[in-house]
């Protein structure tokens, strides 16, 4: 007996586009353009490979939908009755059009940016045992974009006409209702657009989207050796100092190996690793007349034997985000120094960052005029957010 899964058969779509769209100001919203062409146009064009027939959900005359080639399926309550009523009309299109199938996808026509993989991953719940599969980013779910089953539509007919339901939480929990979990950078894939300045976001957002497809791949972490140089203390009782100067990309594990025409050292061991999410920071960083390399160093102790020789202190971390660097800025006995940015480094980052950086939506950022001055590393950066990737000095 074979384990895979069973083969996901033909499922119908439905876009959801039956909303007032009182914050857009009214109208059909989802007629808007971006980038040129009908949002809705967007939507079709990311979820048609996906499913079999595909309509379009929405209310009043539906000749100016025609130049989408897709059938018009009204709802069949009155009065506006949400996205539930909509729900509705189409598992009723399907049962009644197109008996043989027994899935219904529904996504909301204002989402440009939907996944391409969205019914093969919520069909794997469904085949799991779910219920009803809906979509989720960000620790948020999103109800009105998920799969349904066609044998459900007589009960949700009596909870809208009979009992008046209106939320799709409320009915949805009523079944086996699972949530798939989309990651939601370097772009949220159920972003939507509901006021005006989303359709602006929503501009921005597809040109980046397109830049990132366009670049090639960037690795996102390289092994690093660091250049530790000893000074001594200018006080006959004081103790030499133990300070970064340069990082050497490539120098995997090993060292220290000290360099013949100073009291330097290079010690390996160290990885500098580039996050989606640390973007911001690395393009400040860019953005400054010496881009840096943070440096954190640490003290030598018994548990570290003899590898690093006659070093009393050790690189643990190396990182190209300032934002980072400030939060072992007051850890125990944590040196943190800053050293020239090499150029090929510099080269690889920004490449990461033009693969990778998203600004988030609804902050709208204007260019600024005022240069970083090469001492500014840290007095212009946010409160720090240590648990941005789950780590905290220690």
């Amino acid at each position: 007996m074979s384990d895979s899964a069973p083969q996901m058969p033909p499922v119908a779509g439905l876009v959801l586009a039956g909303g007032l769209s009182r914050r857009m100001g009214g109208g059909d919203k989802t007629l808007l353009l971006l980038d040129g062409r009908p949002m809705l146009l967007h939507v079709l064009d990311r979820v048609a490979p996906q499913v079999g027939p595909l309509a379009i959900n929405a209310n009043g005359d539906p000749d100016r939908f025609a130049p989408f080639g897709r059938p018009v399926v009204p709802d069949e309550v009155e009065d506006f009755a949400g996205p539930l009523a909509g729900i509705l009309a189409g598992l009723e299109w399907v049962k009644r059009d197109h008996p043989t199938l027994t899935h219904l996808l529904t996504v909301p026509a204002d989402a440009p940016f939907l996944p391409r993989d969205l019914v093969d991953r919520l069909w794997a719940r469904i085949a799991a045992g779910a219920d009803i599969a809906c979509a989720a980013s960000g620790g948020w779910t999103h109800p009105p974009i998920a799969l349904w089953p066609v044998r459900l539509r007589r009960e949700l007919r009596a909870a809208v006409l009979d009992e008046g339901m209106r939320k799709i939480d409320a009915w949805t929990a009523r079944y086996r209702t699972e949530a798939v979990e989309w990651p939601a950078t370097p772009l949220d894939p159920f972003y939507n657009v509901n006021r005006p300045e989303d359709l602006d976001a929503a501009k921005d957002l597809l040109e980046q989207a397109a830049a990132r497809e366009a670049a090639p791949d960037v690795p996102a972490s390289k092994p690093f050796g660091v250049v530790i140089e000893r000074r001594a203390s200018s006080h006959p009782w004081g103790s030499d100092s133990y300070v970064p100067v340069a990082v050497a990309p490539g120098v995997p594990s090993g060292g220290p190996v000290r360099q013949a025409e100073a009291d330097r050292w290079v010690t390996g061991g160290v990885t500098l690793e580039l996050f989606r999410k640390e973007t911001e920071g690395y393009r400040r960083n860019l953005s400054t007349p010496t881009p840096r390399i943070y440096v954190i160093l640490r003290p030598v102790t018994d548990d570290d034997g003899d590898a690093y020789g006659p070093l009393p202190v050790k690189p643990v971390l190396v990182t190209a985000c300032p934002y980072e660097a400030e939060a072992y800025l007051h850890g125990d006995e944590t040196q943190v120094e800053a050293v020239p940015m090499p150029d090929d480094v510099a080269h690889w980052v920004g490449a990461f960052c033009a693969r990778h950086h998203v600004d988030q939506p609804f902050v709208k950022r204007k260019q600024k005029t005022k240069v970083a001055r090469e001492d500014d590393t840290f007095s212009r950066i946010p409160p720090v957010q240590q648990a941005r990737r789950g780590r905290t000095p220690s």
